[in-house]
C-alpha cells in the first residue's frame, strides 16, 4: 500500500522540490556553489519529470491509436459483412437467372403456350403432395393443364383462384399419367407412390423393362403432351403375384427443390375415339404404340 501511495505522490513531491531548488537558485545568483548544487539536483529531477511526461504522452498516444484501430476494424467488419451479403445475393440471382434461362430455352422446344410461375408454398404431407404457384385464372390458366420444368413433368393444376393455382404433383397417389418406355415403347400408367416415388402399373411380366429405362409421356391421356420426361426406372420386380410386374420410377424433376415452373395455358384436346373410324383408330393406336 505504501509503495502504491508513494508512486502516486512522488511526482508531486519531486515537482515541489524542483520548484524550491529553482527558487533557491534564483535567490542565490551570486553564490556559485549553491547554484551549482541546485542545478545538479534540479537536472535529474527534470529528467525524471520529462521521462514521466513522455511516458504519459506515449500512453495517451497508444490509447487513442487503439481507439482508432478499433473504429477502423469495426468499419472494415461492416464493409466485409455488406460485401458478403452482396456476394450471396449476386450468387442467388445468378442461380435464379440460370434456372430461368433453362426454362426459357425449354419453352422454345415444347409445343403449346406456357407461362412461367413461382412456387409459393408446399403441402408438407408425405402422401397428398401439392404446391401453390403464383398464377391463376387471370393468367389464362384452367384446371387440368400440365405443369413442367426443363427436367420433365411436375404435375397438373387441380384448383384455381384468380391469382393462384394448386398443382397436384406426379408423386401424389391421385396422379396418373399415360406413359411409354422410350427405348421400346412399352406402355404403362405412371401413378404417384408418395414419398417422392412413382409406380409403373399395368406392365406385363413378359415386357422388356430394365432399371435405367427413361419413361416419357405418351400424349394419349389428353393432359400431357407427348415425349416429356417423367423419370427413370429404378426397380423392377417380375416375381410379384399377378399378371403384371412391379416397377418403381424416380421422377426426373427433383420436386423437393422446385422453385420455378412452366404452366400450359392451352389444354390438349383429348382424342374423341368414338368419332374415328375403326381402321383409322387402329392405325392411330399402332403409330402411338410403335407397332406393338
Amino acid at each position: 500500500m505504501l509503495s502504491v501511495r508513494w508512486r502516486r505522490i512522488a511526482p508531486v513531491v519531486l515537482m515541489i522540490i524542483s520548484v524550491c531548488l529553482m527558487t533557491l537558485s534564483v535567490r542565490s545568483r551570486n553564490n556559485s556553489a549553491v547554484n551549482q548544487a541546485s542545478l545538479e539536483m534540479v537536472g535529474p529531477i527534470g529528467s525524471l519529470m520529462n521521462a514521466a511526461a513522455s511516458k504519459v504522452e506515449n500512453l495517451w498516444v497508444a490509447y487513442f491509436h487503439l481507439i482508432d484501430l478499433r473504429r477502423e476494424n469495426d468499419n472494415l467488419r461492416r464493409v466485409v459483412d455488406r460485401q458478403s451479403r452482396q456476394i450471396l445475393q449476386l450468387s442467388e440471382q445468378r442461380l435464379t437467372n440460370d434456372r430461368l434461362r433453362e426454362l426459357l430455352d425449354f419453352k422454345q422446344t415444347v409445343e403449346g403456350q406456357y407461362v412461367g410461375a413461382r412456387v409459393l408454398a408446399w403441402d408438407p404431407g408425405p402422401w397428398h403432395q401439392s404446391v401453390i404457384i403464383d398464377v391463376g385464372r387471370n393468367n389464362g390458366i384452367v384446371e387440368n393443364v400440365p405443369v413442367l420444368t426443363d427436367r420433365g413433368v411436375v404435375g397438373r393444376v387441380v384448383e384455381l383462384s384468380p391469382n393462384f393455382a394448386k398443382v397436384l404433383l406426379v408423386t401424389d397417389p391421385a396422379s396418373g399419367i399415360d406413359a411409354f418406355i422410350q427405348r421400346n415403347r412399352v406402355r404403362s400408367l405412371i401413378a404417384g407412390g408418395g414419398y417422392g416415388q412413382l409406380n409403373m402399373n399395368y406392365v406385363r411380366k413378359t415386357d422388356d423393362v430394365r432399371p435405367g429405362d427413361l419413361v416419357v409421356t405418351s400424349g394419349l391421356d389428353g393432359v400431357f403432351p407427348a415425349g416429356l420426361t417423367i423419370g427413370s426406372v429404378t426397380l423392377v420386380d417380375k416375381m410379384s403375384l399377378g399378371l403384371f410386374l412391379e416397377a418403381q420410377v424416380t421422377p426426373g424433376v427433383n420436386l423437393s427443390e422446385l422453385q420455378e415452373v412452366l404452366v400450359k395455358t392451352d389444354p390438349l384436346v383429348p382424342v374423341d375415339w368414338l368419332s374415328l373410324g375403326a381402321d383409322l383408330r387402329e392405325r392411330f393406336e399402332e403409330r402411338a404404340l410403335g407397332g406393338q
